[in-house]
């Protein structure tokens, strides 16, 4: 279902993602509709602004692991946090040694809590065509630009507004939030992003969302008096969608071997065509995938999309294709076409 829907919901999107899970969620809105519910009650912002989210905890755990950055104890805080990766109970933790003790020291950081997953990122460049690759470095880097006085605020405070800023606004409420939803006439409300509450949230000593390891302390001593123990308690799920399975497997669809050829790879010159072609190979083999190469694939198919559809095949949808006031001006910089519309 994912991988037959996909095509919409970068329609949608209108941009690049290197998730799949904006496809449940358009599918889900889908469901609403059918059941004539417009709108509906979300809660984006509880994990943000109550300290919920995972890499809020692997962030606090490898801080208190940097004063001792050699013992073998303070890292199976890891395996706790995680029991669901295998890679971190097996090997004798070489994962952990790996992944989480990259740059472990370095406290003074301001983006200490987010540095290693954006450096297990960059390593999906390797599919970048060599004119992508120059065009990036001769640009305008990615920079955060960071409040006055933010190296003197509460690690937990510095997480929270990298989080926010670079995550749950450009991709949460929008690629993954409104747009599915609003592609079937679907309005999300949240509560948790009312003014007053993330007020409230930012004026919470750090202990009263992040207790130890239980998150979003608050809220759920609040909800026990309504929830049942097994939904207050229960262990921390990340809402995840699988990649590569949704696009190749017994009806994989037409578009996804059109669009990875090397020579619609080629076509587009975003990205390299025989490091691609490994990777279709390596799955067609049954061969497992990192999560980077997992998290590249659905960036690489869902660029090609975007260029399909926005590029190459633009049209304004009738009626407003039709109308005599509104033209379209197509205007070419350098490799890629920008439109404007007035």
């Amino acid at each position: 279902d994912i991988g037959r829907v996909f095509p919409e919901v970068i329609w949608h999107t209108e941009t690049p993602v290197t998730r799949t899970s904006p496809a449940p969620m358009f599918l889900l809105s889908d469901l609403v509709r059918q059941h004539n519910f417009k709108v509906v009650l979300t809660g984006e912002g509880a994990d943000e602004f109550l300290g919920g989210y995972d890499i809020f905890k692997e962030a606090k755990i490898r801080r208190f692991w940097a004063r001792e950055p050699e013992s073998p104890a303070r890292q199976l805080l890891l395996q706790k946090l995680h029991p669901h990766i295998k890679d971190l109970t097996s090997g004798g933790g070489a994962y952990l040694a790996a992944f989480f003790k990259d740059g472990l020291t370095d406290l003074d950081n301001p983006a200490y809590s987010h540095a290693i997953r954006w450096k297990t990122t960059q390593r999906a460049r390797r599919f970048f065509s060599p004119h992508l690759a120059d065009q990036i470095q001769q640009g305008t880097r990615f920079s955060l630009e960071l409040p006055s006085g933010f190296e003197h605020w509460h690690p937990l405070a510095q997480a929270q507004y990298i989080e926010i800023t670079t995550f749950m606004s450009p991709y949460l409420l929008s690629s993954q939030g409104d747009r599915p939803g609003m592609a079937h006439s679907v309005e999300g409300r949240f509560p948790f992003l009312d003014v007053r509450v993330m007020e409230f949230s930012n004026r919470l000593p750090p202990e009263l969302k992040l207790r130890g390891l239980t998150e979003k302390y608050l809220l759920k001593k609040l909800a026990r008096q309504w929830l049942p123990e097994d939904i207050w308690k229960r262990h921390k799920q990340p809402y995840r969608a699988p990649i590569h399975r949704s696009f190749f497997n017994e009806d994989t669809q037409d578009y996804v071997g059109e669009l990875l050829s090397p020579a619609q790879i080629n076509r587009t010159g975003l990205f390299r065509a025989d490091a691609v072609q490994q990777m279709v190979e390596k799955i067609q083999r049954g061969t497992r995938l990192s999560e980077t190469d997992d998290m590249a694939l659905a960036g690489i198919l869902s660029t090609q999309l975007v260029h399909h559809r926005f590029v190459e095949n633009f049209r304004l949808a009738s009626p407003v294709a039709d109308a005599e006031d509104v033209k379209v001006c197509r205007k070419s910089i350098g490799q890629g076409v920008n439109y404007a519309v007035s």
